[in-house]
């Protein structure tokens, strides 16, 4: 087991009072005398800790299958609200992550507030407040994305504080991350020792400040085009690459087996059977042992998948078969979605209707309707065992990777007029996925939605095309438009007929380029205005 997943563990247990000669034991989390935590900078250490519990993250929140690209399949999931079009403040998906949220940001205020109280070798209180930085910014990222400008609140409050606090601006909020974010990267070490590993670094500050800075020039919050913008983000990105420190890991498929490679950032650290993550059962293919198949790719986002040779499936000369859809695509697509006739855990996967991971007889979930023809194989593996009280991920779930970084500085280098620069980086990104050049004569409007489908491709279901498809402002047309299924039919000489369906109509209303405000902190807070559209 990594030694810091352990110390995330133990630490915790410690800071909630598993052990009764601890100190700690005599008051809830929420009630902790500061006078005794941040005395020490070990004890501190522990409360920052439990600041890397609230990470969010994780194929089980579904977030990109409230998009064109994934479908969770189940009236009860995250993502159906979205797709129903039955969103309000009173019942929005992710909602909670407000409270959850400013609960991370009042603990990060709390260690900023006393650490020059602390007692201890400096270096590492330095490393406390870098850390504190990070994660408080972090956790304001998370909140600008989800619900657009939020209160920049940067003390922990009391009752006797003013608690009815008004919303910033979004430039207001990005200026503040920012300013965190260069404080924690100047703090934060390039990297940390094996029994730290996992915990924020100068990578991680730089990466997510080329995040945010993207976001920012983005056409949903720059609609003038400012140059400058697109420019603070190619820097931002930049500044990542020239580190020298991360690299793309060999194996598409495997990067997010492998735990703390060369191309992850930053990652929530999970280790059976303290901390994990309930994905792999619930998204296995539905009929293997009651799995629940969640989490499932649509025909629309495997249909942006190119042939090997490059070209797209509808491109003359491509070599694509409409009645043999599966052979040689581009190989993340193998490293990416489970499809009929595939091999998984010693089976020969049966996509067809009454197949035995088809709509039909294994449909106990009643969800036949929505199965789309594939299961996600992206982040699950087969050796797992597939029990539902024992199948949990032990994986690391990768907030950040390099991957991410390159793709961010073409972009921004895409916008400022500079294609040749920009398809250098996208080229590192094909070339690991076994894929070709972009062709030298690709220009223009030609060349960015190649690059819009390579971003859409290489990170599906990280949870970053949910906001790539509102900042890019491509929502209405891809989001709000009919969703297709593959249905396939076995024939008596065991031949497949594949037909491209309509699944689902789904919705879209400008409103949900941001998540209402729960409309419980309305009620407590009348000097909160909420989203346009609710």
């Amino acid at each position: 087991m990594n030694p810091i997943k352990i110390f995330l563990y133990i630490g915790t247990a410690t800071l909630l009072g598993s052990c009764e000669k601890n100190v700690l034991n005599k008051q809830p989390l929420g009630q902790i005398d500061n006078d005794i935590v941040f005395k020490d900078v070990n004890l501190a250490t522990l409360y920052v800790n439990n600041m890397y519990l609230g990470l969010p993250g994780g194929l089980s929140r579904g977030l990109d299958c409230a998009t064109e690209i994934g479908e969770d399949g189940h009236n009860w999931a995250p993502a159906t609200s979205w797709n129903t079009g039955d969103i309000s403040p009173s019942n929005a998906p992710f909602s909670d992550e407000w409270g959850s949220m400013y609960t991370q940001i009042r603990n990060a205020n709390l260690v900023l507030q006393n650490a020059p109280g602390l007692t201890g070798d400096p270096s590492a209180i330095d490393q406390l407040k870098g850390q504190s930085f990070f994660l408080r910014a972090y956790f304001y990222t998370e909140l600008v994305n989800l619900f657009g400008g939020v209160p920049i609140i940067t003390k922990a409050q009391t009752l006797q504080d003013s608690l009815m606090v008004s919303r910033n601006t979004y430039q207001e909020c990005v200026d503040f991350i920012l300013s965190d974010l260069d404080s924690a990267s100047a703090l934060l070490p390039a990297e940390w020792d094996a029994a730290n590993i996992g915990r924020a670094t100068k990578g991680a500050a730089l990466a997510l400040k080329s995040r945010l800075l993207l976001f920012a020039a983005s056409p949903l919050n720059n609609p003038s085009n400012d140059m400058s913008k697109w420019q603070a983000a190619a820097d931002a990105a930049k500044a990542v690459i020239d580190l020298g420190q991360y690299s793309l890991y060999p194996d598409y498929y495997n990067l997010f087996h492998v735990d703390n490679n060369q191309e992850v950032i930053f990652d929530i650290q999970y280790a059976y059977p303290t901390r994990v993550e309930n994905i792999t059962y619930r998204t296995n293919p539905a009929g293997m042992n009651g799995a629940y198949g969640m989490s499932r790719p649509t025909e629309d986002f495997v249909e942006r998948y190119e042939m090997s040779n490059g070209k797209k499936i509808t491109d003359a000369g491509s070599g694509y078969s409409p009645q043999d859809p599966y052979t040689d695509r581009d190989p993340r697509f193998y490293g990416t979605v489970l499809y009929n006739g595939d091999s998984w855990r010693g089976q020969t996967l049966e996509m067809f209707t009454d197949g035995a991971n088809g709509p039909g007889i294994y449909d106990q979930y009643g969800s036949g309707a929505y199965m789309t023809g594939y299961y996600n194989k992206k982040f699950i593996t087969e050796n797992t065992i597939l029990d539902y009280t024992l199948d949990k991920s032990n994986d690391n779930w990768i907030l950040i990777r390099y991957a991410e970084v390159l793709l961010n500085y073409a972009e921004a280098e895409l916008h400022l007029g500079n294609e040749p620069e920009a398809k250098i980086y996208l080229d590192m990104i094909r070339t690991r996925a076994g894929m070709p050049a972009i062709p030298a004569a690709e220009t223009g409007t030609v060349l960015m939605d190649r690059f819009m489908n390579e971003r859409t491709i290489e990170l599906a279901f990280e949870e970053l095309h949910f906001f790539d498809v509102r900042r890019w402002k491509t929502a209405p047309a891809l989001v709000g438009a009919d969703t297709h299924k593959m249905m396939i039919t076995r024939n008596p000489d065991d031949s497949f007929t594949y037909q491209v369906n309509v699944m689902s109509s789904r919705a879209w209303l400008d409103s949900y380029y941001h998540l209402p405000i729960p409309q419980d902190e309305i009620n407590k807070n009348p000097n909160l205005v909420q989203n346009d559209g609710y």
